[in-house]
C-alpha cells in the first residue's frame, strides 16, 4: 500500500485530479488527501454517520472537535474530479503488470470485455445525463448507465472500466476499452480477449486484427453464413465482402471495401445441455487446439462473478450522490478498491493452500468475500495514513492473518442465471442505510 500512499500525498494527483487551480489551495478543515480517504473508505450507509465515523477513527483532535456537516462533505466533492481515482487505479495496474510476473494462459494475458447495466439513483438529471429504460408494461422511465470493463479472468483485475450512456454502442465503448489497454505501452504483454455473442461483427473483427489482439468470441445464430454453414467443428473460412454488403456497411455509417477478405478460424462446441454453440477466433491451431476451446471460452464467466460482486458485495450501485460527479467518482474508487481486495485475496489464498497442504480435506476453501469486503474499510484507509513503512507491513500483515481466518468451501458446478430484467433500483436515492 505504501505506493498508493505515496501517489495520494504526492503533488501529481492533486494538480491533475481538481477541477480548479484554486481548489484545495487553502487549509481547510478537510483537504484533498482526507477527501479521497473518505470517498475510499465506502460510503454506504447515511452520509452524515459515514462522516462523523470516519473524523472519529482517522480525524486529527481537531477535526474531531469541531464540526463538518454531509454539506461540507458534498461541496468538497464538487472540486474533486473523478479522473483522481482512475489515474489510481491506472497506477496499480501498471505496478501489477509492470514485472510480467503474472498468471497466464499459455503465454497470453487472458481478458475478457462485457458490458453491464447499471443502475443509478433515478432523478431527473441524471436520466437526461446517463439515459433511461422502460418497462415494457408501464411507461415509467427509469435512470440506467452502461459501464463497459476489461477484466483479466486470471488475476481478477479490472484493467479498465468506463460508465457512459445506457443505450450507447457496446462495441464502440469496448474499442475504447482496448485503446486504453494499448496506452499502457506493456509491449511484453499478449492479450487474448473472450467476448460475447453481442460482439462479433466484421467492422469489429478487422480492428482486432489491425490491432494485433488475438480473440474468441461466440457469434449469434444469425451470423454470417461462411460461418454458421460449416460442415466440420473446427473450420477456417473467408468472409468476402460483395458489393451488397458493402451497401449494407454504407448504410451504417461504415466503409469496407468491395473484394476486402476477412479470415476466421470458426469452432463449434457442444454445451452440456446438448446446445452447440458457435465460436470465432483468429487463434491458429497451434496456439489453441480445438479440444481447449470450450473449457477457455467459459473463462469469459469470471467477468460475469465480477459484476456480480461489485453490484452484490461492493454494492457499487449504491451510490452516495445523485450528481454525474458523485456517481462517477463512487463508481472508480470502488473498482480500485476491488483490485485491492483481489490482490488480499489471492496473496490470503496461496498461503491458505500452502498451510493445507498436507492436510487431509473434504474440499478447498476460499477468502470469505463478503468478510474482506467489510473489513476492508477502514483496515485500507489505516494503512494508507499510517507514516512509517515497518508498521504499515504489520498492518497489512494483520490484516491478511484476519481474512484466513474466514473462509468457505469451493463447491464446484454451481450455475447461475443472469437476470437481465428491468427493475426499479434497489438501492433508494433518498433512504440511506443508518446501520
Amino acid at each position: 500500500m505504501g505506493y498508493i500512499r505515496n501517489i495520494i500525498f504526492g503533488g501529481q494527483l492533486l494538480g491533475r485530479s481538481r477541477l480548479n487551480k484554486k481548489d484545495f489551495t487553502r487549509n481547510r478543515k478537510v483537504g484533498f488527501v482526507t477527501l479521497v480517504c473518505m470517498i475510499l473508505n465506502m460510503i454506504r450507509k447515511s452520509t452524515q454517520l459515514e462522516v462523523d465515523e470516519f473524523l472519529k477513527k482517522f480525524g486529527t483532535d481537531d477535526l474531531i472537535n469541531s464540526t463538518y456537516t454531509k454539506q461540507s462533505f458534498s461541496e468538497a466533492r464538487q472540486k474533486l474530479s473523478p479522473e483522481a481515482f482512475v489515474m489510481l487505479n491506472d497506477e496499480f495496474v501498471h505496478r501489477f503488470y509492470e514485472d510480467n510476473d503474472f498468471k497466464k494462459y499459455k503465454d497470453f494475458r487472458l481478458l475478457a470485455i462485457d458490458g453491464s447495466c447499471m443502475e443509478i439513483p433515478n432523478s431527473e438529471e441524471l436520466r437526461k445525463h446517463y439515459g433511461y429504460a422502460t418497462n415494457s408494461n408501464s411507461q415509467k422511465k427509469t435512470a440506467r448507465a452502461l459501464s463497459s470493463t476489461v477484466y483479466d479472468v486470471e488475476n481478477k483485475i479490472v484493467i479498465s472500466s468506463l460508465l457512459g450512456i445506457y443505450d450507447d454502442n457496446e462495441r464502440e465503448f469496448a474499442i475504447k476499452n482496448m485503446d486504453k489497454l494499448k496506452s499502457f505501452n506493456q509491449r511484453e504483454v499478449k492479450d487474448l480477449i473472450l467476448f460475447d455473442r453481442g460482439y462479433p461483427s466484421l467492422g469489429f473483427i478487422m480492428y482486432l486484427n489491425k490491432m494485433g489482439i488475438k480473440y474468441v468470441m461466440r457469434t449469434a445464430t444469425s451470423f454470417y453464413e461462411e460461418v454458421t454453414g460449416i460442415k466440420t467443428q473446427d473450420e477456417n473460412v473467408e468472409i468476402v465482402i460483395t458489393k451488397e454488403r458493402a451497401k449494407g456497411f454504407k448504410k451504417r455509417g461504415k466503409s469496407i471495401p468491395v473484394g476486402t477478405v476477412i479470415k476466421l478460424r470458426v469452432l463449434k462446441v457442444m454445451l452440456d445441455t446438448g446446445e452447440i454453440e458457435t465460436l470465432v477466433t483468429n487463434l491458429t491451431e497451434e496456439e489453441l487446439k480445438y479440444e481447449e476451446s470450450k473449457e477457455l471460452y467459459f473463462k469469459r464467466w469470471g467477468i460475469e462473478t465480477k459484476f456480480d460482486e461489485l453490484k452484490n458485495k461492493f454494492q457499487i450501485e449504491n451510490f452516495s450522490g445523485i450528481k454525474p460527479l458523485i456517481i462517477e467518482q463512487d463508481f472508480h474508487a470502488t473498482l480500485l478498491l476491488s483490485n485491492i481486495a483481489s490482490i488480499f485475496e489471492q496473496e490470503a489464498e496461496d498461503e491458505l493452500k500452502e498451510d493445507n497442504k498436507k492436510k487431509n480435506l473434504k474440499y478447498e476453501y476460499k477468502i470469505n468475500k463478503n468478510i474482506l469486503v467489510g473489513k476492508l474499510k477502514n483496515s485500507l484507509i489505516e494503512m494508507i495514513l499510517e507514516e512509517n513503512d515497518n508498521n504499515r507491513g504489520l498492518l497489512y500483515d494483520k490484516f491478511l492473518h484476519e481474512i484466513k481466518r474466514n473462509v468457505v468451501p469451493v463447491i464446484k458446478g454451481r450455475v447461475f442465471e443472469r437476470d437481465k430484467g428491468i427493475r426499479t433500483s434497489k438501492h433508494s436515492k433518498t433512504l440511506r442505510r443508518v446501520l
